[in-house]
């Protein structure tokens, strides 16, 4: 991939303190991603660590929350204009808080996400649904590599003879 002609930037979301098979598969994922980078199909990879959920008006209160809370938004606008779904995000469903029996709205947070963009705007959040069909982390992960391959191979001549 011309990473001149369509820079891929990408950030993979990894969910902090997860039982050891889904470790085992982050690791892969990480690996799979910073192969693509050095091989130069990726241009920036960015991997951000986040919890299980994030309760909103906390969130508000810090810049690295706010962040997240942006990068939430973008991918809530994402879903409404590309006709998929997140559903790997549990967007705004009430918790009860065991102290002071307040009820929150938080986000649950899927274990891995990945957002792709293309010459700065946002082109595809994973996981998604679109269609019936669920896209994985590592099934964008293929369609990057695939990607990456095709421009690999040399454009073959045509010579033509009059």
């Amino acid at each position: 991939m011309d990473s001149t002609a369509n820079p891929v930037r990408v950030e993979l979301f990894v969910r902090s303190l997860c039982p050891e098979d889904a470790t085992h598969q982050q690791n892969y994922v990480i690996d799979q991603l910073q192969a693509l980078e050095d091989a130069g199909h990726i241009e920036e990879l960015s991997i951000l660590i986040w919890g299980s959920r994030i309760e909103p008006r906390l969130a508000e209160r810090t810049a690295e929350g706010r962040k997240l809370l942006e990068r939430l938004s973008m991918f809530e606008r994402w879903e409404r204009e590309s006709d998929a779904s997140l559903d790997a995000f549990d967007w705004q469903h009430p918790v009860t808080n065991m102290v002071s029996d307040e009820s929150v709205n938080v986000i649950t947070l899927p274990t891995l996400a990945l957002a792709e963009y293309v010459d700065g705007d946002l082109q595809h959040v994973a996981p998604c649904t679109r269609d019936g069909t669920v896209y994985r982390v590592t099934d964008r992960i293929s369609r990057l590599a695939d990607t990456a391959h095709a421009t690999d191979e040399p454009e073959h001549e045509r010579t033509v003879v009059q």
